[in-house]
C-alpha cells in the first residue's frame, strides 16, 4: 500500500516536472522522466533488497524520503534542480507526511494483527481443554516441553512468561534445568517482547 501511494506521488511530482505546456499542448520531457524512473528503480531495488521483510521496506523507503540515501538524492537534485526553493520544500514536507502516515498505519495494522493472533491462540487452546490465561497450565506445558502449547500461551497473551511455579521457579528456569533449549528460547524471546 505504502510503496503504491509513493509511486503515485512520485508520479504526480514528476508529471509537473516533466511535462510542460507549450501553446496549447503539453510535451513530455523524456530525460526528465527517465530520472523519475530511475527514482522508481531504487524505490523497486530497496524493496527487493529487503527481501520482502515488511519492516526493512519501510526503513528502505523512509530512508529515501527522508534524504537518506544518496542515490535517491542524486536523482532528485536532477529532476527537481529547476524546481523553485519553495515548491520543492513543499515536496519534501509531503514525502515526510506519507512517512508519518505509512508510520501510523503500520503501527495500527501491528497491532490489529497482533489481536488477530492472539485471538486464534486463544481459540486454538480452548480447543485443546487449555485457558489461554492459566498460568499453572503454561507452567505445566513448560514442564512437559509442550513447546506448541507455550507458543499459543504466549500468542495469546494471557499469560506472564515470567510466571513462577509454587517453588518459585520461573518457567525459564524450568526449561533450563530440563534441558529444553528450544522451550527456553521461546520463554526467553516471550519475555522481551512483554
Amino acid at each position: 500500500m505504502f510503496l503504491k501511494r509513493t509511486l503515485a506521488a512520485l508520479a504526480a511530482a514528476c508529471t509537473m516536472g516533466a511535462a510542460h505546456a507549450q501553446s496549447a499542448t503539453i510535451q513530455t520531457d523524456w530525460a526528465t522522466f527517465g530520472k523519475f524512473l530511475s527514482v522508481v528503480h531504487a524505490l523497486m531495488q530497496a524493496s527487493e533488497k529487503s527481501g520482502g521483510d515488511p519492516k526493512a521496506v519501510q526503513q528502505a523507503m523512509d530512508d529515501i524520503l527522508a534524504g537518506r540515501n544518496a542515490d535517491a538524492n542524486e536523482l532528485a537534485l536532477q529532476i527537481f534542480g529547476e524546481v523553485p526553493a519553495a515548491e520543492r520544500e513543499k515536496m519534501l514536507s509531503i514525502g515526510r507526511s506519507m512517512v508519518a502516515m505509512n508510520q501510523r498505519e503500520m503501527a495500527a495494522g501491528a497491532r490489529a494483527s497482533g489481536d488477530l493472533a492472539a485471538l486464534k491462540a486463544r481459540k486454538d487452546l480452548t480447543e485443546i481443554g487449555l485457558v489461554y490465561h492459566d498460568n499453572a497450565q503454561f507452567l505445566d506445558a513448560v514442564k512437559r516441553n509442550d513447546v506448541l502449547a507455550v507458543r499459543l500461551f504466549l500468542a495469546g497473551r494471557g499469560v506472564d512468561p515470567n510466571a513462577r511455579d509454587l517453588l518459585g521457579a520461573s518457567a525459564l528456569d524450568i526449561a533450563q534445568r530440563a534441558g529444553h533449549a528450544e522451550m527456553a528460547e521461546l520463554l526467553a524471546a516471550g519475555a522481551r517482547a512483554r
